[in-house]
């Protein structure tokens, strides 16, 4: 029997951490807390340990998946892809811009999956390779010499008033 020299980092190498403490068991040579010395780590976690192997065996300090599944399938993920490569428009919204929110409309009724987190819409599409950043196709209804007179007339203004401290309740 070998003994782990470091603290586990992966679920295998915690796993391998128990099964050392069902073959310390099995010896019935040390108690609970001399086994959790020798591992480093807590009596709690001896006990509890003990108690899963005298139940179920070896099977029952085994590593386990952590964490949910993925949402989607990649035959799924490629269908949302596509949906993401359309315009927002088209499926009834007012602009050019996905968000999370809007995003897991489709995945609702699409995929038949609700995901009240938008987190979890998020982590799907970073693990597709989508991104928070600017699109790069500019909207159709863009008025570029209208963004220059904001940018050239208004938005100076706007500068010079926040830096005024008289202009500033104006600002609110």
């Amino acid at each position: 029997m070998e003994l782990p020299l470091s603290s586990p980092r992966t679920p295998a190498e915690y796993e391998k951490r128990r099964l050392v403490a069902a073959e310390l068991f099995d010896q019935g040579e040390l108690s609970q807390a001399a086994i959790a010395r020798l591992l480093g780590v807590s009596r709690q976690a001896v006990h509890k340990w003990h108690t899963a192997f005298k139940g179920e065996g070896p099977a029952a300090l085994a590593a386990r998946p952590r964490g949910a599944g993925p949402l989607l399938d990649h035959e799924q993920e490629r269908a949302l892809a596509a949906l993401l490569d359309s315009s927002p428009t088209e499926y009834g919204w007012l602009d050019q811009s996905w968000t999370l929110d809007r995003i897991n409309h489709p995945i609702s009724e699409r995929f038949g999956l609700s995901q009240a987190d938008p987190s979890g819409v998020w982590r799907l599409l970073k693990r597709m390779g989508f991104s928070h950043q600017v699109p790069t196709t500019r909207a159709a209804e863009r008025d570029e010499e209208e963004v220059d007179r904001w940018r050239t007339q208004v938005w100076p203004r706007t500068k010079r008033a926040r830096s005024d401290p008289r202009c500033v309740d104006r600002l609110r």
